[in-house]
């Protein structure tokens, strides 16, 4: 009985050094074909420069049509309301800036930072610009206190964007993003947030995990964890594969296979959770979707009959020796268009030749980021 009592103690100490992000409510919106090129458009620019009980906090995310996965931080003081992107594929934070154009429709339709409202704000004014393909987000450097979950980021440096281009936030459910790459690649030479957070000791180890929620609403989508990972969200063990460049998240991928064909071996891939669906080299791309009998359309994405798609192979990865695979109602997403919905390959080319694993991977597959030891480890969500 004894030992028993001991147990439950420990399990509740350790549960209790997770810190659980109270659900919210925020509207879903239908993934069409026009939020898909927003998105492979602002994907292109990001990545066309690429040629023990420790304690721990999880943030709530939200499921946006299982594409589009965010949460809530604050900034300033008294706080600002912000809703982020969770990004591992870029590493700057930036949100709207009160101070951009009247005219300009993604700014003026989502929430925006007050400088002159936070008594803990620190001036930079250092101009930033970040290119997408549809224009660059332009706007300047501030500084303030950035707050996630009840963990209080003292001078944190981030963006205000004063023009956001095109049409490509126009729509989105979020504010802003979360850059949580390394930093390296930072705009600026911009401090990380998450770095930060460690070197502030607001957390015991500099590890971050995502679990996303395929199946979830838009009240939840998920967790994000800083701090370590919830073995309860996750079967078997970790496997782990060391960083092999240290910018984006990027590693050495054993194998892709369909249906035991093999379209690549020894490659490089990225984990990216501002990824929505899979980034193929071109070859592979091509095999890919010729293989399930997909039928381009002129923006060069693939749909199937959505009648077939029960019959299609499982697509295979082989990363760190361990096999991970994904089925085609994992890898056919569904689209709607002028009313109808289509089913289209979520694999999809940018013209790199690396792989990028988006949230169809990693929803299927827990995602742990661990910057002290420069390794990503992945496990089947449970």
């Amino acid at each position: 009985m004894y030992k028993f009592v001991v147990l439950l103690a420990v399990i509740a100490a350790v549960s209790a050094d997770l810190h659980r992000v109270p659900i919210y409510k925020h509207e879903n919106f239908v993934k069409t074909h026009e939020n898909v090129l927003a998105e492979l458009s602002m994907l292109s620019s990001r990545y066309n420069a690429f040629l023990g009980t420790s304690r721990s906090v999880e943030e709530q995310l939200s499921n946006n049509m299982n594409m589009q996965y965010y949460g809530k931080i604050t900034i300033g003081t008294p706080a600002q309301d912000f809703v982020v992107l969770f990004d591992s594929g870029s590493s700057n934070l930036w949100v709207p800036s009160n101070t951009c154009s009247t005219t300009n429709t993604a700014c003026q339709d989502h929430n925006q930072y007050d400088s002159s409202a936070s008594t803990t704000y620190v001036s930079n004014g250092e101009s930033f610009s970040i290119a997408y393909g549809t224009g660059s987000l332009t706007g300047f450097l501030s500084t303030d206190t950035v707050t996630v979950e009840g963990l209080s980021i003292v001078g944190q440096t981030f963006g205000e964007a004063v023009n956001e281009p095109g049409t490509t936030f126009v729509n989105s459910n979020f504010d802003g993003i979360f850059g949580m790459a390394y930093e390296s690649i930072a705009v600026d030479s911009v401090v990380p947030p998450f770095y930060n957070m460690y070197s502030q000791g607001l957390v015991d180890a500099d590890v971050f995990s995502f679990y996303l929620a395929r199946d979830g609403s838009a009240t939840d989508g998920g967790e994000l964890i800083f701090g370590g990972s919830d073995s309860t969200y996750y079967t078997g063990d970790l496997t782990y594969v060391p960083v092999s460049e240290q910018g984006y998240w990027q590693f050495t991928m054993d194998s892709a296979s369909i249906d035991g064909n093999s379209m690549c071996d020894s490659c490089q891939a990225i984990a990216d959770t501002g990824t929505s669906l899979i980034v193929a080299p071109s070859s592979a791309y091509t095999y890919f979707n010729e293989y399930i009998g997909g039928s381009a359309n002129s923006d060069g994405q693939y749909f199937v009959d959505c009648s077939t798609v029960s019959e299609l192979p499982d697509l295979s990865f082989v990363i760190g020796g361990t096999t991970f695979n994904l089925s085609p109602s994992d890898y056919i997403v569904g689209v709607q268009n002028d009313g109808e919905t289509y089913c289209m390959s979520s694999i999809t080319y940018l013209g790199t030749d690396f792989w990028i694993l988006g949230d169809v991977f990693i929803g299927r597959y827990y995602t742990e980021f661990d910057l002290g030891n420069n390794r990503v480890g992945f496990a089947p969500v449970a």
